[in-house]
């Protein structure tokens, strides 16, 4: 496959337990998004959604263009960068979540690292990112699957994937179940 790498150096884990711990603490909760951030910016380490989603878009002023029928998108007031991303948000500390990421960071150079949920039934769009990202699925089940061109794989749970997205890709969950994963942009390996 030339678009998805599985990588067997970094050390396996269940995280299902510390992130059910976490949700039923009210630590992290998803509210209406689907992304929560591991890491965030300095100074914003309690907000666990701040720069979510797109760090271009503003998908939360999104709003139909009816004359087109298309649905319209505006720039962020403020843009975000992924390398901004480097300290980790106050609910993953002292947690398994943490180890995660000191663990990553030995062989990483790593930019934003998130929670991401796809909820059954849904695809995200067709779009291009700046930087490969590693993926760590949590949970997972056939019928999850990332596309990137014309190549499709499902990512295996509890297995490390380097993922090229600096090309056309999505990702789709035709299961009726929620897919989790971490996904953390790579800037640079060390």
């Amino acid at each position: 496959m030339k678009h998805f790498k599985p990588i067997d150096n970094l050390p396996v884990y269940d995280l299902m337990p510390d992130y059910l711990t976490l949700l039923k603490s009210d630590k992290i909760n998803w509210g209406n998004r689907n992304q929560i951030n591991i890491t965030s910016v300095k100074g914003k380490e309690d907000d666990i959604h701040y720069g979510g989603g797109s760090l271009y878009y503003d998908w939360d002023k999104s709003y139909w263009c009816d004359k087109e029928n298309r649905l319209i998108v505006p720039p962020r007031d403020v843009m975000l960068r992924d390398e901004d991303f480097t300290e980790l948000a106050t609910p993953f500390r002292g947690t398994m979540f943490e180890d995660v990421y000191n663990t990553l960071c030995q062989q990483y150079v790593l930019g934003r690292t998130r929670l991401m949920l796809s909820q059954p039934k849904t695809c995200l769009s067709w779009h291009v990112d700046f930087t490969p990202r590693l993926h760590y699925p949590i949970k997972t089940q056939e019928g999850c699957l990332m596309i990137i061109d014309d190549e499709m794989c499902h990512l295996e749970q509890n297995k490390w994937w380097c993922t090229n997205t600096l090309t056309n890709h999505t990702a789709l969950n035709s299961s009726k179940e929620d897919r989790i994963h971490i996904v953390a942009v790579i800037l640079a390996e060390k």
